[in-house]
């Protein structure tokens, strides 16, 4: 069938005061634009070739824009109303689709509602019942909100059409105060109002109006929108408001028109909400010198003419300077400026409005849905407002709006600046009841007995969210933002294999061409890397842990395109949880610096210097590896209060090359100087255990007063001490070096290769726990099904005596019941027995070894007697046990044989004999 059309007069002779025109607004314009290009080309005859390519250019230019004009565009009752005034050249067919688009944009609430069934959306057919029809409440609501509308439309006839009610996803047009579902979500990661709007937004992709001047032609309930995981404006912003009321917040959603930005989610002007996290640096303490020893300085000689020429110059470049800081904060802001827009202050946007007074909202505020930021009440993003609603009722905003929306009251029970939906008033808004004494129960009768419509109960089913959705968090596990000069990427808990969740790209311009530096969050690493930062600029990366590596790193500075071990690079440790207390290394071309804390030595600094080496081309792949000869070590000390100062280390040098050793005391009380001390090292040949001390090797400085010369056997037994300490710091500082080459290579075999730690409670990703649990269980249900199967008969094996009859006699029952009795007792004493001989065995083996080691304990040797005590005292523990397993046999030994006679008298086998019983019994 085809549609009937409709035949209307021309649009002019219904709006046209004067019936004889015959040229529409738009024909006169392009009529306009064609003349001023033909003035425009008689004027360009006589000037040069460059503005006559400006005016064909000019011309071509316009001749487009009227050419795009002209092209057909969708139709539209209230556009057509803005328009200026038209005439269409005969009369317009108007087909059903056309009215059904007028009364959708007008606001049209339809008074007749028919009964669906088998309705399909996207991939969804069984749909609840509460979809396909509305109540009679709900009918009743819809024809209490039209005439609401019609009143409005009286009232103030120059409004935009409310956005009152709308068709849900199976077509039925339902009032928008019931598709809001208040719903507590059991997760703690979502209580407050600001992690539900960020989840909101980041779980839900934002989808712009297909027409931005227009209220939107569908509203889908919460829970379609969560399964769908996109909406528009109006959709999100249920959502959120369902989540907030459920949650016990005194939430709003609000229509009103806002900027482009904010109702395409253009976040290109926004800043990003994560700042650059630099490291805090340390204060240094400054330290306040006495007045009263300053020493004073100098008188200045300068020529003040020469100082003044200086300031002068210096105050040129700062001025210098700040021009082209202020030149480029104007380019900046030139930049970040947002482009005119035609439909401004048109544009239709939903987001919510959140009153203060509830859990620890203090003021009101705006949330804007897709991106779940707050805002204030007199942010610039939001032009006007036309409507707010929750689940109890709508309000209509009859205030102006052309200041900010700061200005506005936002007292809901204020009837002059809003006309509400439903007269009765909701129970939050009227207070608390006051409570009354027995007998004074007519005082609040009124309110009881009000008797208005109030709000239906919602429509739409309950929002769902599983826990692996809630984990996976984003539409398809990932979202990227465009922020100013930022790239924020965002991935939920392993859906990158390196662990990856978020990565932060900065630029320096606004165009994002130039890339600043880069930071990178992780989760669930194995080798505990949280964060790193990249300076694009500079190369320069750091790496942050988290709490737990073996070697204790907790952060790491390098080059990331030098990766060799004599590369610059800085690492800090946790000294708590290192046994040698160390807590940063500091690495520079040939020095090697290391910083300890809370030794036992109170060594806090030592310091590597390197000999400056060439590689040849022959050793260039062996560099790495081969050990580097050393020039110098420096190590200082802390103050060791049991030492005495002038014999306590404050600085200790050893010159490898020049084969010295130098020492420096700790600073004496009252002393301005510190005592020292150097040895030279005598000749190779000479070392050893044979070395010959000369005096002419050794000089030094004593600062205590009075004090007399060491002698020579104290500085003999002072350069061996330094000399074997020497030693021992060159291993200690080679083992270091291995350690630092192992750690290399650890990082780049763990970024190569990352892998993922699993918590053992993660059902859905730990898939190895989560099979061996499986496997436990069937294990369990067999055993548990096998033990059912095959219960234990004790009295099968006397049954078998018998030739297992299947009845027994009198006689044949009385033998074996006597006989199992007879053999379940002597099993009982047997293994008593048994177990004091073992007692007794162990017994008479300690004593033997006891006086074995009397008589010759004197003469054992460390070793030996090391192995005595640990025979002895596995043999003590065994007799132990034995002791105790034989008296809790004793104790359990009557219970067993009860429990056994009990279970022989009750056999089926043996009924015979317990019949006999009754029988003598009675009788």
């Amino acid at each position: 069938m085809t549609e009937k059309t409709i035949q209307i007069p021309q649009f002019s002779d219904v709006v046209n005061s004067s019936p004889g025109s015959e040229k529409t607004a738009a024909k006169l314009a392009k009529d306009q634009e064609v003349s001023n290009i033909k003035e425009g080309e008689e004027r360009a005859e006589g000037q040069e070739c460059a503005k006559g390519e400006n005016l064909i250019e000019n011309k071509e230019h316009a001749e487009g824009k009227a050419a795009v004009e002209q092209e057909e565009k969708p139709f539209s009752y209230i556009e057509m109303l803005d328009t200026p005034i038209k005439e269409f050249q005969g009369p317009m067919d108007i087909t059903r689709h056309h009215l059904k688009i007028i009364a959708e944009e007008l606001g049209l609430i339809k008074l007749c509602w028919p009964d669906l069934s088998d309705v399909t959306f996207e991939d969804r057919s069984n749909f609840p019942e509460t979809y396909l029809r509305n109540s009679d409440k709900e009918k009743l609501l819809l024809l209490y909100t039209e005439n609401f509308r019609r009143q409005i439309c009286f009232k103030y006839p120059d409004r935009k059409p409310l956005f009152l009610a709308c068709d849900n996803e199976c077509g039925i047009q339902k009032m928008v105060c019931t598709t809001i579902r208040p719903t507590t979500l059991p997760y703690s990661q979502i209580s407050s109002w600001a992690e539900s709007s960020k989840f909101v937004a980041d779980h839900v992709k934002f989808e712009p109006l297909e027409e931005p001047v227009l209220i939107p032609r569908h509203l889908y309930s919460p829970h379609t929108t969560i399964l769908r995981q996109s909406g528009h404006s109006f959709e999100i912003a249920t959502v959120l408001c369902s989540i907030l009321v459920g949650a016990g917040y005194d939430a709003y959603v609000v229509s009103g028109y806002a900027i482009k930005d904010v109702t395409e989610k253009i976040m290109c002007r926004v800043d990003c909400p994560i700042p650059l996290v630099k490291d805090a640096k340390k204060e240094e303490e400054v330290v306040e010198e006495d007045e009263k020893y300053k020493i004073t300085p100098p008188k200045d000689m300068q020529s003040k003419f020469l100082a003044m020429m200086k300031q002068r110059e210096l105050d040129k470049i700062q001025a210098g300077k700040e021009k082209e800081a202020e030149i480029k904060r104007l380019r900046f802001l030139e930049e970040e400026k947002r482009p005119p827009d035609d439909l401004k202050g048109r544009r239709v946007h939903a987001w919510i409005f959140l009153a203060a007074g509830t859990k620890e909202v203090t003021e009101s505020i705006f949330i804007e849905p897709g991106t779940g930021m707050p805002h204030e009440l007199t942010s610039d993003l939001y032009y006007g407002i036309e409507s707010i609603w929750n689940n109890e009722n709508y309000w209509v905003n009859l205030q102006n709006c052309t200041h900010d929306l700061g200005a506005l009251s936002y007292d809901l029970t204020d009837t002059e600046k809003w006309e509400h939906l439903l007269i009765g008033e909701p129970l939050g808004s009227k207070g608390k009841l006051k409570a009354v004494e027995i007998g004074e129960e007519e005082e609040i009768d009124y309110f009881w007995d009000e008797k208005h419509l109030d709000m239906p109960y919602p429509w739409s089913s309950r929002i769902s969210i599983p826990h692996d959705v809630l984990k996976r968090r984003f539409p398809n596990g990932t979202m990227v933002t465009q922020y100013k000069r930022t790239l924020m990427e965002e991935y939920a808990p392993y859906v990158c294999h390196d662990g990856l969740v978020q990565k932060i790209t900065r630029y320096s311009d606004f165009a994002c061409t130039s890339v600043e530096c880069v930071e990178e969050k992780f989760k669930n690493r194995h080798d505990k890397l949280s964060r790193s930062v990249l300076d694009a600029k500079t190369n320069l990366k750091t790496e942050y842990f988290a709490a737990g590596r073996e070697d204790s790193i907790l952060k790491h500075i390098y080059y990331n395109n030098k990766d060799g071990p004599d590369a610059k690079r800085t690492i800090f440790l946790d000294n708590k949880t290192r046994f040698d207390g160390l807590s940063k290394i500091e690495i520079l071309d040939n020095i090697c610096t290391e910083y300890y804390s809370d030794r036992d030595d109170k060594l806090y600094f030592r310091q590597v210097v390197y000999e400056q080496t060439r590689p040849s081309t022959e050793n260039t792949k062996m560099a790495s590896t081969s050990c580097k000869p050393i020039f110098k070590i420096v190590q200082k000390f802390l103050r060791n209060e049991e030492k005495s100062p002038h014999e306590d280390i404050s600085i200790r040098e050893f010159n490898i090359r020049e084969r010295e050793i130098a020492l420096q005391y700790q600073y004496g009380k009252d002393n301005v100087t510190a005592s020292t001390r150097t040895f030279i090292k005598p000749p190779l040949a000479e070392m050893g255990e044979g070395m010959i001390f000369r005096p002419e090797l050794t000089y030094g400085y004593q600062a205590e007063i009075g004090a007399k010369p060491p002698r020579q056997l104290q500085l003999y037994l002072l350069l061996q001490q330094q000399l074997k300490d020497e030693e021992e710091v060159i291993v200690s500082i080679r083992d270091f070096e291995n350690q630092i080459s192992d750690f290399l290579l650890l990082r780049a075999h763990e970024m190569a290769f990352s892998r993922l730690d699993v918590n053992v409670y993660n059902r859905e990703h730990n898939q190895e726990f989560r099979a061996g649990m499986l496997d436990q269980e069937e294990k369990q249900r067999i055993c548990k099904e096998k033990e059912m199967e095959e219960k234990i008969d004790y009295l099968s094996p006397y049954l078998a005596r018998t030739g297992n009859p299947s009845s027994l006699t009198f006689q044949e029952a009385l033998d074996v019941r006597q006989a199992c009795l007879e053999e379940f007792k002597e099993m009982l004493v047997n293994r008593a027995l048994d177990t004091q001989q073992q007692f007794e065995r162990m017994s008479s083996k300690i004593e033997d070894l006891q006086a074995w080691y009397m008589q010759r304990h004197e003469n054992l040797t460390v070793d030996e007697e090391t192995k005595y005590f640990e025979e002895i005292n596995e043999m003590i523990f065994c007799l132990r046990t034995m002791e105790i397993r034989l008296v809790r046999h004793k104790e359990l030994s009557y219970s067993r044989y009860e429990a056994m006679l009990q279970y022989v008298n009750n056999h089926p086998m043996l009924d015979i004999l317990r019949n006999y019983n009754t029988k003598s019994n009675n009788s």
